[in-house]
């Protein structure tokens, strides 16, 4: 009788609970439904003709227009892999040179480090619109329109002062004791950088490459003022040409879409782990 009692009441308590977590569960799942759908939309939509879009937006058509991821690579791969070179590039001088300016910001002492240091960061608070004209009269000055340069130096430059925040936040973030361990076995500054600060520094390396490739992967406002030739042009910027004065090609247009997000999910997939460790860890602890 008394576990019978007991019985009852432990599922008298998980209804209340359930109940009471009702109205959170429900809001939880209106907000992942408002995330996904445009994703499954543009799914959808890239399966469809030019007729079958404007009858019926929302839902599936029959017969699947497959044929649109083939027309949309054969058009993309060159934008593919121009954004994939521009990235990498981009983010091996953003990961190097951020990690060294992080390194010394964090442990070497030298005059005005403290506003130095302020003064860089603030950086971040200037919207990057404000900068758009004077780094396209530079870049034309220089005779980069056109050129890979312009997109590249742009992006270090705009990239590096988040992450050098990043890194000087992790680097401060490593025990003292580590660094005076390698200095007594004879290290030199440069060997404790690169073999005890760098290697324990992976996760926040990660974050710092997966910031860079999304903002560059995806930016299309500077590539529009500096690029015009189309053998240049990166990927947000070449999926445009699906559209010309007369129609556009809205299958493969999102089947482009689709394409274009592939790699950033594999190498999301790839790093996850990486990149949640060094959102936890130094970016927290500083």
């Amino acid at each position: 009788m008394v576990q019978k009692t007991q019985t009852q009441t432990n599922h008298t308590n998980k209804r209340t609970k359930w109940l009471h977590d009702l109205p959170f569960q429900t809001v939880l799942i209106i907000f992942g439904f408002l995330t996904f759908f445009p994703l499954i939309l543009v799914v959808i939509t890239s399966l469809k003709n030019n007729t079958q879009f404007y009858q019926n937006f929302w839902l599936p058509t029959f017969p699947l227009q497959f044929d649109n991821y083939e027309v949309a690579f054969s058009r993309i791969w060159r934008y593919i892999l121009n954004s994939v070179i521009y990235s990498s590039t981009t983010i091996f001088l953003v990961g190097t040179l951020s990690s060294i300016a992080g390194y010394v910001f964090a442990r070497f002492k030298f005059p005005f480090k403290s506003v130095l240091f302020l003064g860089f960061i603030t950086l971040i608070m200037v919207p990057s619109v404000l900068t758009l004209a004077p780094r396209f009269i530079m870049v034309r000055d220089f005779g980069l329109v056109n050129t890979p340069f312009a997109l590249i130096i742009a992006w270090v430059s705009s990239g590096l002062v988040l992450s050098t925040w990043l890194m000087r936040s992790y680097f401060e973030s490593l025990p003292q004791e580590l660094f005076d361990a390698a200095y007594v076995d004879g290290a030199s500054d440069w060997q404790v950088f690169y073999f005890v600060s760098l290697p324990l520094a992976r996760p926040m390396v990660a974050t710092v490459a997966m910031t860079v490739l999304i903002a560059t992967w995806n930016d299309l406002i500077w590539p529009l003022v500096t690029i015009t030739d189309r053998s240049t042009m990166p990927l947000a910027q070449g999926l445009m040409q699906f559209s010309s004065s007369f129609e556009t090609e809205w299958g493969p247009l999102f089947a482009g879409y689709v394409i274009s997000s592939i790699p950033l999910l594999l190498v999301f997939v790839v790093a996850m782990r990486q990149f949640i460790s060094g959102l936890t860890s130094g970016a927290v602890k500083a």
